[in-house]
């Protein structure tokens, strides 16, 4: 249990820190996420992975905070939503862009990618399997035609 508490003190503490922006407060949540693990050992509760025990459960601890500070009128983002919502905008951009680009300063291979990836919304490694090719080449064509078309936007604008 000692192995548990030096390993993840710090990175919940910190990121308790980053998300209140106060000492005590994160001094708080962090003690409490090791008093609830620490519970769950004591009542011999299987855990599958910690790891994901211990964020769960720091990141319920703050948002039951984050409610109790603002009396339950707060909002609560969840970065992987604000992120999601990201793609979805850049994809939306980049679909406009195939439909009003001449495209052939792109290769074949970095055209192929890129209409796969953000027109047809396939990930890395069917685009692979489509092209024939390793995933390490299609992010390396997927990069180029992003700043290809960056360029030739900057040139217009």
């Amino acid at each position: 249990m000692n192995e548990i508490y030096e390993k993840y003190y710090n990175p919940i503490y910190f990121w308790a820190l980053k998300k209140l922006n106060n000492k005590e407060d994160a001094e708080d949540l962090t003690n409490q996420v090791f008093l609830i693990v620490f519970e769950y050992f004591n009542k011999n509760i299987k855990v599958a992975k910690v790891e994901n025990l211990i964020w769960k459960i720091a990141y319920n601890l703050w948002c039951s905070m984050i409610k109790k500070k603002n009396n339950n009128a707060t909002l609560i983002f969840d970065y992987n939503l604000i992120r999601y919502e990201e793609k979805i905008i850049e994809k939306i951009i980049y679909q406009e862009i195939m439909d009003n680009l001449n495209t052939n300063f792109l290769t074949e291979k970095e055209l192929k990618a890129f209409k796969f990836y953000y027109c047809y919304d396939l990930s890395i490694k069917e685009i692979a399997v489509k092209l024939n090719t390793s995933m390490a080449n299609v992010k390396y064509y997927l990069y180029n035609a992003r700043k290809k078309i960056r360029e030739r936007y900057n040139e217009w604008y």
